[in-house]
């Protein structure tokens, strides 16, 4: 099997165009460690099921913590990164039910820090459709979320971008702008925040998310497509294709600690 996982690494690594490297990569298939990156803390309000979408265990989020901590009810990566303006996508299996989701603005993922403009950066649920929301502004979509099964979503930032330019990709479809804010992107340093918000203003998600990745770049459509299309064990291999590739390019690119942060470098 491993032999079959690493051909599979080198095949995929092979086709891959948009060079982006995989900088944090959370499977909880037992707990919070890291496939890629440092190990997430578990907050009061997560766990880990075997009710999974990819792999043996996904990130099971009660919504309701005994203490509502700041921002740490979910899961909570052990990386500070500093995007500022920097491109990046986020990819990750999300299940909620409809009109069960959570606080308000419910929050499935989020980066960021301070109380600028544009330094927050939340993924979340309004009602049960998709919205992005950074600080000063966002947009919700009219892609339904909240349905009780398993959908993959894909988030693009391209680099200097704006809420209107980013790009969301439901179960593998078609990479669509959100469109309505233009409000500029402009992320505070921050952890990869899974579960709950920054802010944590009524932000706790009621769901489960599986199989979270970050990347320091824009991944294509062909790409994005292929996360949400492939099982398992060949999504091990896109999990190689990403060590790989870290490997690869970290001898000719500056992605390293600095005083403890990481940079969201891209070429």
């Amino acid at each position: 099997m491993k032999k079959q996982i690493l051909s599979l690494g080198f095949l995929a690594a092979a086709t891959m165009s948009s060079q982006a490297v995989l900088i944090a990569h959370y499977t909880f298939d037992v707990d919070g460690t890291a496939a890629v990156g440092s190990a997430a803390t578990l907050g009061d309000a997560a766990s880990i099921t075997a009710s999974s979408q990819v792999g043996a265990g996904a990130l099971a989020l009660s919504g309701a913590p005994t203490v509502d901590g700041s921002g740490d009810d979910g899961a909570v990566g052990g990386d500070t990164f500093a995007w500022t303006t920097d491109a990046r996508t986020i990819a990750f299996w999300m299940k909620a039910t409809a009109d069960d989701k959570g606080d308000p603005n419910a929050t499935m993922i989020s980066l960021g820090s301070g109380t600028g403009a544009g330094n927050r950066f939340d993924v979340l649920l309004s009602g049960n459709a998709l919205r992005l929301e950074v600080q000063g502004g966002g947009t919700t979509t009219g892609q339904t979320l909240a349905d009780g099964t398993w959908h993959h979503v894909a988030i693009v930032v391209p680099n200097g971008g704006t809420v209107a330019n980013t790009q969301y990709s439901i179960d593998g479809g078609t990479l669509t702008a959100f469109g309505g804010s233009t409000t500029a992107i402009a992320t505070g340093s921050g952890p990869l925040r899974m579960g709950d918000g920054y802010q944590d203003t009524a932000r706790d998600f009621k769901g489960s998310l599986d199989d979270v990745r970050l990347y320091d770049s824009v991944l294509t459509q062909s790409e994005i497509t292929a996360l949400a299309a492939v099982p398992e064990p060949s999504s091990t291999a896109l999990l190689g294709l990403g060590g790989l590739t870290l490997i690869l390019r970290r001898t000719a690119r500056n992605l390293l600690f600095e005083g403890g942060v990481r940079r969201g470098c891209h070429g």
